[in-house]
């Protein structure tokens, strides 16, 4: 289409500017301009909107198989209240004599495993307009990654637990968000809001086989989490918590009850990245890190900090204007900043500084027993994980635009 066009306007510019006796050049460089202009814009558009944003599969009785969980991206999209400021919705009865108000989270904290994410919801829920949910710890609902596949971490899917989207809006169904003001013309509203903090979410998409429209015999996702998040809510707002990845890695190794000392450490992180490394020698790094099979013998969870892998699948659904990213290293250094930003991206009402400064100075809300316990990493074994994830930062750095996501400055001195 744009050669045509510019034949098209070539070929009129040409013979106005013979008429004229101007230079034939002239129409050339036009020409240029007119296809530079055309290929701009279609930059443009593509940045603005992504064209994963319009993905191409089908519904129907051929892609639904035996034991698969429900499917979600042929679901009828819910059309929100337009009087509350969290998606909402009226749910009616056949006769339409009862109804009761339904909602999905307003904001979803997608990540990652101890990065900060229980801290970080507990300072955000202080803000008046931001409310708990009712799931674990009042923040997390375990839905996206295991409950709806009927599973958690590594353990066997059972489709007798699997979850559908009407449970996870249970978590929500909460009294205040319907406590309405009333504006200077006499209509009533709602600014309540409320959100989830599930980090496995950024990074556990081992069970995308379930998935109806991916191919359970392939080696690697079409569809993730985030396209099945996008169809629900394409508006709904992210934030991540980036921690520099071996630290976050030594965390979430006693988290999770791997190991319960440094040197268990040590042996555990040679073996994953043995495992890892054979996997690679015959399949894609993402092929790899989405292998259920591989993921269950890995004796550390080194998959979840592969940043840039994760973060792709989230990009090529969501534009980055929609995902608050930050490390956790600056969040803990200036916690009042970045919790001035976040009010500001979930567009919800500045409070009093004395408030701020109570939010910002609250004590740590969790913190890793077990690692406490054990001590310190290994600093042979800190070189040897930096070493290897150096490449996956570098290249989360390039994806982010920032190369403040190669933790160098964390790294000077150490």
């Amino acid at each position: 289409m744009p050669l045509k066009l510019c034949s098209k306007w070539r070929r009129i510019l040409f013979t106005k500017c013979c008429k004229r006796n101007c230079p034939v050049i002239i129409s050339g460089i036009i020409c240029v301009l007119i296809v530079f202009h055309i290929f701009l814009r279609t930059r443009l558009e593509d940045f603005l909107h992504p064209r994963s944003a319009h993905w191409d599969y089908q519904c129907g009785q051929q892609h639904k198989r035996i034991n698969s969980p429900e499917d979600l991206l042929c679901q009828e999209r819910k059309k929100f209240l337009p009087n509350f400021k969290n998606p909402c919705w009226y749910e009616f009865t056949g006769n339409n004599s009862y109804n009761r108000l339904r909602c999905l989270p307003y904001f979803h904290i997608i990540g990652v495993c101890k990065s900060g994410t229980t801290d970080l919801f507990y300072r955000l829920v202080q803000h008046p307009q931001i409310v708990k949910n009712r799931g674990l710890m009042s923040k997390e609902t375990w839905f996206w990654s295991w409950h709806r596949y009927g599973t958690e971490l590594w353990r066997k899917v059972n489709p007798k637990k699997f979850k559908n989207l009407d449970n996870f809006l249970d978590f929500f169904q909460i009294p205040k968000i319907s406590e309405f003001k009333v504006s200077s013309n006499g209509s009533r509203y709602s600014e309540i809001i409320t959100g989830h903090a599930d980090p496995m979410d950024f990074w556990d998409h081992t069970l995308w086989w379930l998935i109806p429209q991916n191919n359970g015999n392939a080696s690697e996702p079409v569809f993730t989490t985030p396209h099945l998040i996008h169809h629900v809510q394409p508006n709904i707002k992210l934030i991540l918590l980036l921690r520099e990845p071996a630290e976050r890695l030594y965390s979430h190794y006693y988290h999770l009850g791997y190991g319960s000392s440094p040197e268990d450490f040590e042996v555990d992180v040679s073996a994953s990245i043995r495992y890892l490394d054979r996997c690679r020698a015959k399949s894609s790094l993402r092929s790899c890190l989405y292998n259920r099979t591989l993921f269950k013998e890995m004796p550390t969870p080194l998959f979840a900090s592969f940043y840039d892998v994760h973060m792709a699948n989230w990009l090529e659904v969501f534009p980055r204007n929609q995902i608050f990213i930050m490390r956790t290293e600056d969040f803990d250094k200036s916690k009042k900043k970045y919790l001035l930003q976040l009010f500001k991206f979930l567009n919800v009402g500045d409070v009093e500084e004395r408030v701020l400064d109570r939010m910002s100075n609250l004590a740590h809300k969790y913190k890793s027993v077990r690692k406490d316990k054990a001590g310190p990493m290994l600093n042979h074994t800190r070189r040897t994980l930096r070493d290897y994830l150096r490449e996956p930062m570098k290249r989360l750095a390039s994806l982010l635009h920032d190369e403040k996501y190669t933790w160098d400055d964390i790294y000077i001195g150490n």
